[in-house]
């Protein structure tokens, strides 16, 4: 995954309307109705211009290196919890109290050059990622990693890592050794000619589209059913909705406010979108660090001073869904949620919000704004220009503060500087996304754990909050060192958290957000769907797009 901010700017989501005119997409050969010999038109997010990069260690690679031309051992399903499927390893086992990891490698498999794909380039890969500090984005702890013959594979960490299978079967990328290890400077390696085992090929690439092509040599017999994938590049998401609407792309994943309206009715047999909401959660994050939000009583107040349904209808289109107070997406992740929370709203109270406060000690001033020990309740919350839906929802919670004596002022950054502001603690408050490696663990330990966070001043890793509880810090580590399959022992953990979380409230949560999702069934078909959500459909994240691109079908 990818920071924070960045799916916005890759799902293109600035609020369009769609254009009258598309610009065009794809040859002749490319509307062929004949899937298996159809190359679809796909946009992964508003580009100026695609540059070659298909190193899978890369933050800047192009989409699709990652699960569409190289793959995991495992796949962790995105959309569905504990769905853990073989890839390139069929099976694994933990030792030594989760600091060693037994893999068992498929056999069979081959390179996209030919060349025959063995235990040894698992562990090469590993050992590539111990050696090189930069490309070991996650911070795995590897000590070694041995291939014991052909289909076994060890890794073995300074640490148990129970918690982190995802980010190292499921998120790691296995590299050809045969190629890799001839490379001086793996992170600024750009690939230019990748060898993969992933289900497709780089068959061409300019600035404008690139194409990937079916892997002839690929291991799961009779995939991909579909010649290949173009991606297209567009400058805006404004030209890339009117290029969907008109049928010339078949896979994006963009906002488009009115959906129904704006893309459905261009073509109801056809156009299709799923939403997949189980993704983010939209916070307002206050500096505890900072007065007055280093008070429950004022954080508790502004969240009863907010009316999410309808933060929700005008600011988000309607798309999103009121959020969990355990701050876990639902209902992807009730059965890791404690009972009497799970069907628990935050409330929208205005009058209690005005109790809480008066009891805190504040008092209404002669201009409506309540103050205490001479400070005004008045703060700040940064917010990305050009984040219209922010933007709108943050106009609507001004108007609803100021009801019960609260002000709240709004100041627009570049993305850059509320990237660095977020990460030293330079805000009263900020809105943003929360996100995961696809556990519940990941989800808390991102927000709320005191190693993710630093003091002001400093670059925090993800809780930009700077929230810190011993009681959770000590949840965390006891599923540290849990293994995974003992889930009802980790559930007891999380419902510790989730008890301290709606208590103290640290972060505002605002909705459950919505990732719009638009594909065309014209001619393509077996697009995950909520009745088979098989992956989640985004066509810019790995591994799930990988999964969906294989598993494409001809229409019909």
């Amino acid at each position: 995954m990818r920071p924070t901010l960045a799916r916005r700017l890759l799902a293109g989501l600035a609020t369009a309307t769609l254009a009258v005119g598309a610009a065009g997409c794809g040859d002749d050969g490319d509307r062929s109705t004949d899937a298996e010999g159809r190359i679809i038109n796909v946009f992964s997010g508003a580009n100026a211009g695609f540059v070659p990069n298909f190193n899978p260690f890369s933050q800047n690679s192009v989409a699709g290196t990652m699960s569409v031309l190289y793959e995991p051992l495992l796949y962790f399903n995105g959309a569905r919890v504990d769905d853990v499927q073989p890839l390139l390893a069929t099976e694994y086992r933990f030792a030594d109290d989760g600091r060693r990891l037994d893999l068992t490698i498929r056999e069979g498999v081959r390179w996209s050059d030919g060349k025959p794909f063995s235990a040894e380039d698992v562990a090469f890969t590993f050992n590539l990622l111990r050696d090189h500090p930069k490309i070991n984005q996650n911070g795995l702890p590897i000590v070694e990693a041995v291939a014991a013959d052909p289909t076994h594979a060890s890794i073995t960490f300074s640490q148990g890592v129970y918690t982190r299978l995802n980010l190292i079967a499921g998120r790691i990328w296995i590299v050809p050794k045969h190629i890799w290890s001839t490379v001086a400077d793996p992170a600024a390696f750009t690939n230019s000619k990748p060898v993969g085992t992933g289900a497709f090929t780089l068959a061409s690439f300019s600035q404008q589209n690139y194409v990937f092509e079916r892997n002839p040599n690929y291991w799961e017999a009779g995939k991909p059913k579909i010649r290949g994938l173009r991606f297209h590049q567009f400058a805006s998401a404004d030209s890339a909705i009117a290029a969907l609407a008109a049928g010339q792309i078949d896979w994006a994943g963009s906002f488009i406010a009115d959906i129904d309206k704006q893309y459905v009715s261009k073509d109801p047999e056809h156009n299709r979108y799923i939403n997949e909401s189980q993704l983010y959660l939209t916070n307002l994050i206050p500096n505890l660090d900072r007065a007055p939000f280093d008070s429950v009583a004022v954080r508790r107040a502004i969240s009863l001073a907010l009316d999410r349904a309808q933060i929700i209808k005008l600011a988000f289109s309607g798309y999103g869904r009121e959020a969990s107070p355990a701050q876990l997406p639902r209902p992807l992740w009730d059965d890791y949620i404690k009972p009497e929370y799970q069907d628990r709203k935050l409330e929208f109270d205005p009058a209690r919000a005005e109790q809480t406060l008066r009891a805190d000690g504040w008092a209404k001033g002669a201009d409506g704004i309540y103050a205490k020990a001479g400070r005004r309740l008045s703060f700040t919350v940064k917010v990305v220009q050009g984040y219209n839906d922010y933007i709108s929802a943050l106009q609507i919670m001004t108007q609803s503060l100021k009801a019960v004596g609260i002000e709240m002022k709004t100041q627009e950054v570049s993305f850059t500087a509320f990237s660095t502001d977020q990460q030293t603690g330079d805000f009263e408050m900020i809105i943003t996304n929360l996100y995961s490696e696809g556990t519940a663990y990941s989800w808390y330990s991102r927000a709320f754990s005191s190693k993710r966070t630093a003091p002001l001043g400093q670059q925090a890793g993800s809780n930009y909050g700077r929230f810190r509880d011993p009681g959770v810090d000590a949840a965390l580590a006891a599923i540290e060192s849990t293994p995974p399959e003992a889930r009802d022992a980790i559930r007891e953990q999380l419902f510790k958290i989730q008890d301290v979380i709606v208590e103290r409230l640290p972060y505002i949560p605002l909705q459950q957000s919505a990732s719009l999702i638009e594909y065309r069934t014209e001619h393509i078909g077996n697009f995950p769907t909520e009745e088979n959500h098989y992956a989640l459909t985004t066509p810019y994240n790995g591994p799930d797009m990988g999964i969906v691109a294989k598993n494409l079908t001809p229409a019909g």
